[in-house]
């Protein structure tokens, strides 16, 4: 049993234990998952950096019938508390008694409903506060134990959800009173139970109502946002709020910072409000674009909605219980981690930034916004020689005089900074650059950052990079690091990669990881000790600019580049290619985690290996050489470097399907067994077709729902529906072709033995 833990609020960011921290996680609704699925998405939450699980606690879910409760089996919030817990992870419990979440009714009970009518819930009417007090002490018979401050992984927690803005859509439930005052009464109604039960964290409040920061004392600033919803004409990413800081009185944590969005599945055909075909599609830029948008403006916290996907259950009345602008099975919100546990390109965008913030952590809480350090400059032309009237070679040979010494091309890049005033030169400063647009963005060349000693007492006027010219391509987002702390007496001055890690590397050297893209020129400067030998893998070029400072200037490419310091503690400095760092993994050891870079998921410290696919590739950055049985591989000890590639026996699956069309719709249907399941951890049908939705059916019941089209790939678990022998049958709708892969899904122990 682990001790009781303290919890403060500080001006700019929570406190644990005395400690600042960062709460990085999203939202894992856990009853849209069955119970054995439970730890493998933690796993993979965790292995992305993240530190915070957040989750509703949906009482139409949890009392289906009046009086009776339901905790068990895939309703056993205690058990998954406990799991989270013994993860090392934290919880954000979000109450309700209305929730939203898009449940059925915004998760208020059918019976509730039936007995009240919809005029009287989320009101002050006597009998819905005392049928919801009564929800509310069931709920905090489990929850309250399991708070931080006794010895669980609860942080914080949510009363009610965007009172006075939000209803259920599809279900006509309220979105409260009209009446501001009234709306602060139901909601201190549930600040009065909770106080009552001993809740003694803070509390995060997105409703909204009057007078909550004097009547709250223990209140945590929230806020959230979704550039692309289905419920208005699509945004453009907002500009960072330079005012918000200068007024902040406690710390803001995200808790809806929108990482994804669901289709409307009733609007067909496509609805003309989004500029995509049927659902909007958040594009992994927006969401990094709007992430570095919160951490300019302080954050002290970023919790996404959502990071996993996950499938409506079964309701009394043989429907769902999702609410009705919701497709009937699949909640398909094109979440980093899928239905099925899969990850998508935004799980790797998502474990960039959760690195970085775990390795960094406290740098960025120490940080303030400051937005007259910094500005930058594109001085390159977003599309040269386009004045030539489309022909590059036009006037090749021509010995004309240019006169024309216009800057009309010079534009200014979005950027904000976010600085540390201290008074040496390892206090860390980020400068956050973005260049997404909703609606496209061009390139931005030549990118010249100037800094000023504005709030920053060590710093002078400057102008980076050096030696190369920097450049954001279109829909490309870059966090610039300057003066950031490595060990004693050594320093990253500046780079133009992004930074990913930082850590212990054997018994006395430390390691730090940057990421560039694959054709960009980096540079990443050094400030150390004393000169010293660099020993240098692959194609990085050390230069020496005075006996303290080196630059190294290289390309990532397809493999690692690894710059080794000869200090007397030594400095590994290693730089990947941008898709190589969102297939980091830690992998436990005797000198504890090191990195490991796959394409398999590798979860649970490296010893479990999640494969869907044969080509594997594996490198391990270790001080020792390690063993992985059923693995050949070549390890370099003078650069602590394992290598290993090749092909795993994954088992073959088919299936034998007859093929159709009644009219429009394109049939396919098979019959299977379970022994299709053998000897895998799940069998997934990875389907793409051209028409405008898709169902799948087991034996006559709904298992898999689709309405994005072309624009997202479906796929279909079997693992949970496939218990007998049945009929499988896939409807597409309004569709000519369709193609269909089978992809096993294969777990198996890792096993490493270190030399």
């Amino acid at each position: 049993m682990t001790q009781p833990r303290k919890i403060a609020i500080h001006r700019d960011y929570l406190l644990i234990d005395d400690k600042p921290f960062f709460s990085f996680g999203g939202d894992f609704n856990f009853a849209r998952t069955p119970a054995r699925h439970w730890r493998d998405r933690l796993l993979k939450m965790k292995a992305a950096g993240m530190n915070t699980v957040t989750f509703y606690i949906t009482w139409g879910f949890h009392e289906p019938e009046p009086a009776r409760f339901d905790w068990d089996g895939d309703k056993n919030l205690a058990g998954f508390l406990d799991l989270i817990h013994a993860e090392g992870l934290y919880a954000i419990v979000r109450h309700g008694p209305f929730v939203h979440g898009e449940w059925r009714n915004g998760g208020l009970p059918d019976w509730l409903i039936q007995k009240l009518g919809l005029s009287r819930v989320r009101s002050n009417d006597p009998e819905y506060l005392a049928l919801s007090r009564k929800w509310y002490e069931e709920q905090m018979k489990i929850t309250v134990p399991r708070l931080i401050t006794r010895s669980g992984p609860i942080l914080m927690v949510m009363l009610e959800n965007e009172l006075g803005s939000a209803g259920s859509k599809g279900n006509d439930v309220p979105r409260g009173s009209a009446n501001p005052e009234e709306n602060a009464r139901h909601v201190l109604y549930y600040y009065d139970i909770a106080k009552e039960h001993g809740v003694d964290v803070p509390i995060l409040d997105i409703n909204y109502w009057p007078g909550k920061e004097e009547k709250i004392k223990d209140l945590v600033d929230t806020s959230g946002g979704y550039v692309v919803s289905c419920f208005n004409a699509e945004r453009e990413i907002w500009p960072v709020n330079q005012e918000r800081w200068a007024k902040h009185t406690r710390p803001c944590i995200t808790i809806e910072t929108g990482s994804s969005m669901f289709v409307r599945f009733f609007d067909l055909p496509p609805y003309k409000n989004t500029t995509s075909y049927q659902g909007p599609m958040v594009e992994p830029a927006y969401v990094e674009a709007l992430s570095y948008g919160d951490l300019a403006e302080g954050a002290s916290g970023i919790n996404y909605y959502m990071v996993t996907d996950g499938q409506h259950g079964d309701a009394p009345d043989g429907g769902t219980n999702t609410e009705g602008m919701m497709p009937p099975r699949d909640v398909n919100f094109q979440s980093p981690i899928t239905a099925v546990g899969t990850p998508r390109e935004s799980y790797r965008w998502l474990k960039r930034l959760g690195w970085m913030l775990r390795s960094f952590e406290q740098e960025m809480l120490a940080s303030k916004p400051n937005y007259q350090w910094a500005t930058a400059r594109s001085h390159g032309k977003a599309h040269p020689g386009g004045e030539q009237g489309g022909d590059l070679f036009e006037g090749y040979h021509r010995q004309e005089q240019t006169t024309d010494l216009t800057l009309a091309h010079v534009r200014k890049v979005d950027a904000a900074g976010r600085c540390t005033a201290g008074l040496n030169l390892s206090e860390t400063n980020f400068l956050f650059l973005r260049n997404t647009k909703v609606h496209g963005s061009h390139w931005l060349r030549d990118i010249r950052v100037e800094t000023n000693p504005s709030g920053i007492p060590c710093e002078t006027h400057r102008e980076y990079p050096a030696r190369i010219q920097m450049a954001l391509p279109p829909q490309r987002n870059k966090i610039m690091p300057f003066y950031v702390r490595i060990q004693p007496r050594t320093f990253l001055e500046y780079s133009t990669a992004e930074l990913l890690d930082r850590r212990a590397f054997g018994r006395n050297a430390t390691q730090l990881m940057l990421y560039a893209d694959a054709n960009e020129t980096f540079e990443t400067v050094i400030v150390a000790e004393r000169a010293c030998n660099i020993r240098t893998f692959g194609e990085c070029l050390p230069l020496w600019e005075t006996p303290h400072t080196v630059a190294l200037l290289g390309r990532p490419g397809a493999t690692l580049q690894i710059s080794v310091l000869e200090l007397d503690q030594p400095v590994r400095v290693a730089h990947l290619e941008r898709e190589l760092a969102g297939n980091v993994w830690d992998i436990e050891s005797p000198d504890g985690p090191v990195v490991g870079i796959s394409n398999l998921c590798l979860l649970d410290g490296g010893r479990i290996a999640q494969a869907q696919q044969s080509d594997f590739y594996l490198w391990m950055l270790t001080p020792r050489e390690p063993r992985i049985e059923g693995i050949d591989g070549t390890y370099r000890a003078d650069f602590g470097l394992y290598e290993a590639g090749g092909t795993l026996p994954l088992p073959q699956k088919t299936i034998a399907w007859t093929k159709r069309r009644e009219g429009a719709r394109f049939i396919w249907e098979a019959d299977v067994t379970p022994e299709l399941l053998a000897e895998t951890r799940d069998v997934v049908l990875r389907a793409h077709y051209q028409g405008a939705c898709a169902r799948a059916y087991l034996s006559g019941k709904l298992i898999s729902d689709h309405y994005f089209g072309r624009f997202l790939m479906w796929e279909i678990g079997l693992r949970d529906w496939l218990t007998c022998r049945g009929r499988l049958r896939l409807e597409f709708e309004d569709t000519l072709e369709a193609a269909l892969q089978i992809i096993p899904i294969v777990e198996k122990p890792l096993k490493i033995e270190w030399t």
